[in-house]
């Protein structure tokens, strides 16, 4: 498995993230990533399917995960439950350098009996997160595991000694251990998980209110180009204009209203680096009523305008 040199996240409009595994026919990836490749040093609020396991290596990040808020540090580690909304940031801009495995729960279903007494109730049940320190046997042991996964799996260059021929045949051999070692650290990693958490007496149902963030924060990822309100935003989530006030400020600290100008930002930012849209049409194609009060939005977010940050970008190859 060769090992990523950044994450890049890609999120859909209902939020949810489009997973890319290490490998092509097992769901786990192992990544490098750092924050400052995201605009603001601040990786969007998204959520999955799979257990995602985060691990600093250098400076510390803020998590929200479901509207807790966690300061995770180099030594330590985040574990974050299945379909859980998450976003992070820095402060004071100081980088956070870090590793990240994520697993799908089927990876973890040998039989039917474990996938429903071990796997479901604990990735079904109330649990959010977990914040792994040093101190505890159990999170330094999935700590350990962790660290295991990152010294194994680097970019191994192709020995001298043998042949291209030769190689390929002992990769081909590598590779089928290195998935077994793979899925064996992952296993282990859960069997701490399940030995520790005591699932809900009763199975914990996806709340409404999660069910209705992620309506309307879809909602937003579908129309934000239009003309749309606090009102139609609610609408999406079945929820008063108060509720849907009041549970964007739980699970995401911001205002619905805010959050939909953040949104167009980052998506004019897009436009901006990879096209040659003028600004005058970004506006209008990310729902701005027109160039000055996008250019004044952007300027107020970032410090400058959207013509210097064009200008200011990299040449494309």
């Amino acid at each position: 498995m060769k090992l990523r040199k950044v994450y890049e996240l890609e999120v859909n409009s209902d939020r949810s993230e489009t997973v890319r595994y290490s490998f092509t026919d097992i769901p786990i990836g192992f990544f490098r990533g750092h924050h400052s490749r995201y605009p603001n040093g601040s990786v969007p609020a998204h959520w999955h399917e799979d257990i995602e396991l985060f691990v600093p290596n250098e400076g510390e990040a803020v998590y929200n995960i479901n509207g807790k808020l966690v300061k995770v540090t180099a030594g330590e580690g985040l574990l974050i439950n299945s379909r859980r909304i998450h976003s992070s940031y820095i402060e004071d801009m100081r980088d956070c350098y870090y590793n990240l495995l994520i697993f799908h729960p089927m990876i973890l279903c040998a039989s039917k009996e474990i996938e429903q007494q071990i796997v479901q109730p604990i990735i079904g049940s109330s649990f959010d997160c977990i914040l792994l320190k040093r101190g505890t046997q159990w999170h330094e042991n999935i700590l350990h595991w962790f660290s295991l996964l990152r010294e194994r799996h680097v970019d191994k260059s192709m020995p001298k000694a043998f042949a291209p021929m030769e190689f390929a045949l002992l990769k081909e051999n590598e590779d089928k251990s290195e998935k077994s070692a793979v899925i064996g650290l992952v296993h282990l990693i859960w069997s701490e998980i399940a030995g520790n958490i005591v699932p809900d007496e009763k199975p914990h149902a996806e709340c409404s209110q999660l069910n209705s963030m992620k309506a309307m924060i879809s909602y937003i990822g579908e129309h934000y180009a239009e003309k749309i309100t606090l009102g139609d935003i609610a609408a999406a989530g079945f929820v008063s204009k108060r509720t849907c006030g009041n549970l964007f400020e739980r699970f995401l600290y911001i205002s619905p209203m805010r959050f939909l100008n953040e949104h167009r930002l980052k998506r004019s930012i897009e436009l901006l680096r990879d096209t040659d849209m003028t600004i005058t049409e970004i506006a209008l194609a990310c729902g701005f009523a027109g160039a000055s009060y996008y250019a004044e939005a952007f300027r107020r977010s970032s410090g400058r305008s959207p013509s210097e940050y064009r200008r200011a970008l990299p040449p494309t190859k």
